[in-house]
């Protein structure tokens, strides 16, 4: 089955890398669209907050984690699970430095992170926020380095 018929039949397994205001309301919104949804973070008082169905995001209550996405989200700092995903949306924090300009280290670490276990037929895609021509240049220098 292709990608893309794994995407239509909500088959494919999606995976979000960074759960914080913008990884969990994405994680919330592919489960409710039927989706299982794998959501990875370094952070493990996050990740043990979100296997209890707490939420530490002011906007978002508890009960849309224990009511809503329970069952088909799994929260984990385990990043050999990356692997297993067809999708993985990267949500990593971008701040901004001392001349305003934002710190990609997160975004290229994690590039290297997923480079690391990339196989034929995964989408990636980068939601933090940055400057033009990071996706198709950085980010896919990065990725391509691993074969692919």
């Amino acid at each position: 089955m292709s990608l893309l018929e794994r995407i239509q039949s909500k088959e494919a397994q999606v995976g979000v890398i960074g759960l914080g205001y913008v990884g969990l309301p994405l994680v919330i919104e592919f489960c409710r669209a039927g989706f299982n949804v794998t959501g990875f973070d370094v952070d493990e008082r996050k990740v043990e907050m979100l296997r209890r169905g707490e939420s530490y995001i002011r906007h978002i209550d508890s009960s849309i984690l224990t009511n809503e996405v329970n069952g088909q989200f799994t929260a984990t700092a385990d990043c050999s699970l990356l692997a297993r995903m067809d999708c993985i949306l990267i949500c990593v924090p971008t701040p901004l430095n001392k001349n305003r300009e934002p710190d990609m280290r997160f975004v290229f670490n994690t590039g290297r992170t997923i480079a690391a276990s990339l196989r034929k037929d995964q989408l990636v895609i980068l939601e933090s926020t940055t400057y033009p021509g990071t996706t198709d240049g950085d980010l896919r220098k990065i990725l391509e380095a691993s074969g692919l």
